[in-house]
């Protein structure tokens, strides 16, 4: 009777798999082997390793279930992955300590990785804005054809102090949050289409800031503007270049997803990119806070600005400083 070749190759390509992923798998197995605890006390980077070890555990589960077949190893997959997400998220409630120090390090990973991208939306902002200042604030016929009307009775109406548009500061508040995070999941969730829809919604912004910027220089009212934009304006800014990085970073998954499949590169980006998202939705609370409270509302344009760059000026610190941290013995010795 002829062997089965195509059962021979199968049990070769199995065996081939198993001795390239076993270590992956063990070492999943080793820090998770004390549930919720010992995840925890691993610190940032082994956390982030600990989900990485997981994601890839499941894929290979789910490629054994659909190209193997083997029940022994389906089964020994099953627990490593079932511990694993346990050990991940159902390890029960902590305390609050815990907890601000499990997310907000995984956050600031997060951020970090997606810092290149961060640089880009940075970079689109900041230049389209100088240009479309520069243009309008020396240009008659831009000023004629880019700033809408609204924009050009609020530059002959404006004076040395705040523009009175008759709502309570808590109001306001409410309505600038509420517009950032329209702005900001627009940014992000648009880049799903390989980021050219976050590039589009950086333009839009920011050639209505530079028109209106360069609208108030050319008025001789400069400082005016940027007085009333800039307390709460820095701290929105870098907000939505964070988002629009972890929407570009999204996309660029899709163009360049290295040596994985597109829809598991796209995944996995996601995940770090949606918590990018989610953590900078309090830095919006506090810019809309400034707008409302302390904006116009000191009579010191100076020490407003001052206040909005010194907390944006922390907030970026806190995302992408270095922060001394003991590395767990665990890991000192990989």
């Amino acid at each position: 009777m002829r062997p089965n070749p195509s059962r021979y190759t199968r049990v070769v390509d199995l065996d081939s798999f198993i001795a390239k992923y076993r270590p992956e798998w063990r070492r999943l197995e080793e820090a998770t082997a004390h549930g919720s605890r010992g995840v925890a006390k691993r610190g940032g980077e082994g956390i982030a390793e600990v989900v990485r070890l997981y994601q890839r555990a499941s894929t290979h589960l789910t490629e054994v279930r659909s190209s193997y077949g083997d029940p022994q190893l389906e089964g020994y997959l099953n627990g490593v992955v079932g511990r694993a997400h346990a050990a991940l998220y159902g390890g029960g409630a902590r305390s609050r300590r815990d907890v601000a120090a499990l997310f907000g390090s995984r956050y600031r990973e997060a951020a970090r990785r997606t810092a290149p991208f961060i640089l880009i939306a940075a970079a689109v902002t900041v230049l389209v804005t100088l240009a479309l200042a520069l243009w309008v604030s020396s240009s008659h016929e831009a000023q004629a054809g880019v700033l809408p009307g609204f924009a050009r009775d609020a530059i002959q109406r404006a004076g040395g102090h705040r523009i009175d548009i008759g709502v309570a500061p808590a109001e306001l508040s409410a309505l600038i949050l509420l517009n950032n995070l329209k702005v900001m999941f627009l940014a992000f969730g648009l880049g799903i289409g390989l980021g050219i829809g976050t590039l589009y919604v950086l333009a839009q912004n920011a050639i209505l800031l530079g028109a209106l910027a360069g609208g108030y220089a050319a008025a001789g009212k400069a400082w005016v503007f940027w007085s009333l934009v800039l307390p709460h304006g820095l701290l929105e800014i870098t907000g939505i270049c964070i988002a629009a990085g972890a929407g570009l970073r999204m996309g660029w998954s899709l163009i360049d997803p290295g040596d994985r499949p597109r829809g598991r590169a796209l995944a996995e980006e996601a995940r770090d990119a949606v918590l990018v998202v989610v953590g900078v939705i309090p830095a919006f609370g506090i810019a809309a806070f400034i707008e409302g409270f302390v904006t116009g509302r000191t009579g010191n344009a100076v020490v407003e600005v001052a206040v909005g760059a010194v907390v944006t000026a922390g907030y970026v610190t806190l995302l992408f400083g270095r922060i001394a941290h003991r590395r767990p013995a665990a890991l000192a010795r990989k």
